[in-house]
């Protein structure tokens, strides 16, 4: 288990971090998609895909905080 920091569309640190061994039992336990390394993974019937970071907090604090999507940081 690790607490790894959410990058953003320049490579850089945001204030984030996700927890890299999260699974279904960490979060929505009915939610669609497939997990691995603490991100879900849905595709939509159109083919686009959605990726969420399942498990997250700020950094330097131990309070979660729920999820992320990865889409959003990946494009600002």
């Amino acid at each position: 288990m690790a607490w790894v920091p959410v990058l953003n569309k320049a490579n850089q640190n945001t204030e984030w971090q996700y927890e890299n061994t999260a699974t279904a039992s960490n979060t929505y336990s009915d939610a669609n998609g497939s997990y691995s390394g603490g991100i879900r993974t849905f595709t939509f019937a159109n083919g686009n895909v959605q990726q969420t970071y399942v498990r997250c907090r700020k950094a330097g604090e131990t309070i979660e905080r729920g999820e992320l999507s990865r889409d959003f940081f990946e494009e600002h």
